[in-house]
């Protein structure tokens, strides 16, 4: 993965790291309906201010169907759920279960993207990164775990971020659509079809009191952590691909734990750098960074075994092509996420 690529997936992780504390302060006075529709209006306001700052455009109509079913599983959905699920089980557990996202999503694009075949590289970098995960968030420390609906509807958000990332790539990226441009119109998507079901729901009489604190938190919330982090996250999914891209999930708890200590005064025990350096350890390990083990070598080839070279250009057979039918790798490609 590119250097900046690498830049934009520490810088998303910290977004997203931070979200899980600003939802459970927004919830002292919204419902998760009205949490999820005000984060997606903020949101959907930041960066349509950002396309027209730098002269972008909506896509055109042909695609917006698509990018109506990328919102309401990328955006609708998961803001809801996590919502609903932060009412009803600790924090921790919201993380842990949000981890497993790339875990799903290597199996959607499995079966969904052709170019996206899993990998033992990917698996096993994948599978440690969890490992690691488990061992950031340290469910063994906590009180209690919640309520089973609480947990069962974190998994629900999870799931749904994972279709969203394959669907993304599978039906969006196609159309070569800049990221802000799709980023803009998946929000705004998001934000008339979460409007129209709170209103026909459970209406806009706020469960609790509008103070300060909610109303800040939902500020940043959906102007950081949905704006610029959805942005972000769709970008790295055209360059990257959906599975690289959703283990960001894996570093999201280790921002969420690091800001709690800096900022609620949580303590931070030897799992936390220990998680951390392995979970960004298996990072490296299915991006490339770091080798797999050697295999024991049973036999020297002959020249006549060893296989030739192959062309890089024709193993990439989903490459966007431009008119001279050369693969175009200057143009970006939109395609989409946590929290």
């Amino acid at each position: 993965m590119h250097p900046v690529n690498w830049a934009r997936f520490g810088l998303l992780a910290a977004l997203w790291g931070c979200s899980f504390a600003f939802i459970k302060v927004s919830l002292d006075a919204f419902a998760p309906l009205q949490l999820a529709f005000g984060r997606l209006l903020v949101g959907a306001l930041v960066v349509g201010l950002i396309l027209a700052v730098t002269k972008g455009s909506f896509p055109k109509r042909a695609v917006w169907g698509h990018i109506a079913v990328a919102s309401v599983f990328g955006n609708v959905v998961p803001f809801t759920l996590f919502a609903v699920g932060e009412q009803h089980t600790t924090a921790t557990i919201a993380g842990v279960i949000q981890g497993a996202t790339p875990l799903v999503t290597l199996g959607l694009a499995a079966l969904a993207i052709r170019t996206e075949k899993p990998t033992a590289r990917k698996v096993t970098g994948l599978v440690i990164g969890f490992v690691g995960l488990i061992v950031v968030v340290g469910p063994w420390r906590t009180d209690g775990f919640g309520s089973i609906g609480g947990q069962l509807a974190c998994v629900g958000a999870a799931i749904s971020y994972a279709i969203s990332f394959v669907y993304l790539r599978r039906f969006i990226a196609p159309y070569k659509i800049p990221a802000l441009a799709v980023t803009a119109a998946q929000l705004t998507s998001a934000m008339v079809i979460t409007g129209l079901i709170t209103t026909f729901s459970i209406g806009w009489d706020l469960p609790g009191e509008l103070t300060a604190g909610p109303l800040l938190s939902l500020l940043v919330l959906g102007g950081a952590s949905t704006g610029i982090a959805f942005v972000l996250m769709n970008r790295l999914i055209a360059d990257a691909g959906p599975t690289t891209a959703s283990g960001v999930n894996y570093l999201v708890p280790v921002f969420s734990v690091i800001v709690g200590a800096a900022a609620l005064g949580e303590s931070v025990t030897w799992n936390v750098p220990v998680g951390g350096a392995v979970v960004i350890a298996a990072l490296a390990l299915a991006e490339g960074r770091l080798p797999l083990p050697a295999r024991r070598a049973t036999e020297t080839p002959t020249a006549a075994q060893v296989p030739p070279t192959p062309n890089r250009e024709a193993s990439i057979p989903d490459a966007p092509t431009d008119h001279t039918g050369r693969a175009d790798r200057t143009q970006p490609v939109a395609t989409q996420e946590a929290c």
